[in-house]
């Protein structure tokens, strides 16, 4: 008997948390507090339990209220808020990683800076340095050693960060600043 073929599916992209999950989880806190208080009142009718009721003194405040002028600000409010609350729950997640041409594997932002920036510091005549990266560049701070070529070392910059970073599904455009440091002796 031959064990079944495997399929390799894709796994899904990295994405940040849903820009939702605070509003809901402040929801599910408002729902519990309203579970507890109305098992409280379930209680209390069942005789298990002895107290004021909460919810009948308050059901008896509201009844024949009229509308009052807070009333229309309100609503609207309330619609505004219901709107936004639809627009953050159906809102895409922002991406937290950068695809490799491997499939399946990802870097986050950070781990991107870090491999430019020691594609950078492998130069000769680099001091130290620095990267920021965003979705469509990187950019390689350095400060070069007194007498160092810089428009040379700015075009081996530029190479050795790409070569780096071409394991990139989509390489991201390398913008180098250079400065010198220190002082002829």
């Amino acid at each position: 008997m031959t064990a079944p073929a495997v399929t390799e599916k894709p796994s899904k992209k990295p994405v940040a948390n849903p820009t939702a999950a605070v509003p809901a989880v402040l929801f599910a806190l408002v729902l519990i507090g309203a579970g507890v208080v109305l098992g409280r009142e379930a209680l209390l009718d069942l005789g298990a339990i002895d107290g004021p009721d909460w919810v009948g003194p308050a059901a008896r405040h509201l009844d024949g209220l009229t509308a009052q002028q807070w009333m229309l600000p309100a609503g609207i409010a309330a619609v505004v808020v219901g709107f936004i609350l639809v627009f953050v729950a159906v809102r895409p997640r922002r991406r937290t990683h950068r695809a490799l041409t491997e499939q399946d594997v990802w870097l986050r932002k950070d781990d991107v800076v870090a491999v430019a920036r020691a594609a950078a510091l492998d130069n000769v005549g680099v001091d130290s340095a620095s990267a920021k990266a965003g979705n469509k560049k990187v950019t390689v701070s350095v400060s070069a050693v007194y007498g160092t070529d810089t428009t040379a070392l700015k075009s081996s910059l530029v190479g050795s960060v790409d070569d780096a970073l071409r394991p990139l599904a989509s390489a991201p455009k390398v913008r180098t600043r250079v400065r010198t440091t220190g002082q002829a002796s």
